[in-house]
């Protein structure tokens, strides 16, 4: 299957609607990662569906780790990064992230880095802007998922998430 074009953001939403008409089974689509380098990280499991996020940052995303359901209880699946701020959020019954944006930069302490790192869930709730909130000078990204639901997560990090992209399943 050939990769997909990021822009516009439809083509991603056509290939959701593809591979939801065409599949027996649960597919995943990995897509990006935006930023730069560092030790490779993937956050996935078989549940697909996220429970909680918890986001460290600072002047940029510093940390990242997933939370899945798994027997009805929610379990940590891996995280990624260094230290810095805190924020926590918690899915409600039903509700999915079907939608992520950000932004990077390639000069912060000599790295390139996530800058700033936000959800959107089917149910419209929102989460974040995380990381620097007036923006930067970076790169934004910005890719929703209308057939689409996010069931986790990939990327590079050090002492921060330098890189990230996602894994997305069909609804």
């Amino acid at each position: 299957m050939a990769e997909p074009s990021l822009t516009p953001d439809v083509e991603v939403n056509e290939c959701f609607t593809e591979l939801y008409k065409s599949s027996e089974q649960n597919i995943t689509l990995k897509v990006g990662p935006w930023g730069g380098n560092g030790q490779n990280f993937d956050i996935i499991s078989d549940s697909q569906l996220i429970t909680k996020v918890v986001v460290k940052s600072g002047d940029v995303v510093d940390y990242l780790e997933i939370f899945y359901s798994v027997g009805g209880n929610s379990v940590t699946s891996y995280s990624a990064g260094g230290s810095g701020g805190d924020s926590t959020n918690k899915a409600h019954e039903g509700e999915y992230i079907n939608w992520i944006s950000g932004s990077v930069i390639n000069d912060y302490n000599s790295q390139t880095c996530i800058t700033q790192l936000g959800f959107k869930t089917n149910r419209g709730n929102e989460y974040g802007p995380f990381g620097n909130k007036e923006g930067s000078d970076g790169t934004g990204f910005t890719i929703p998922f209308v057939d689409g639901r996010i069931v986790g997560f990939f990327g590079v990090s050090g002492k921060y998430i330098n890189a990230i992209g996602v894994y997305a399943a069909p609804n």
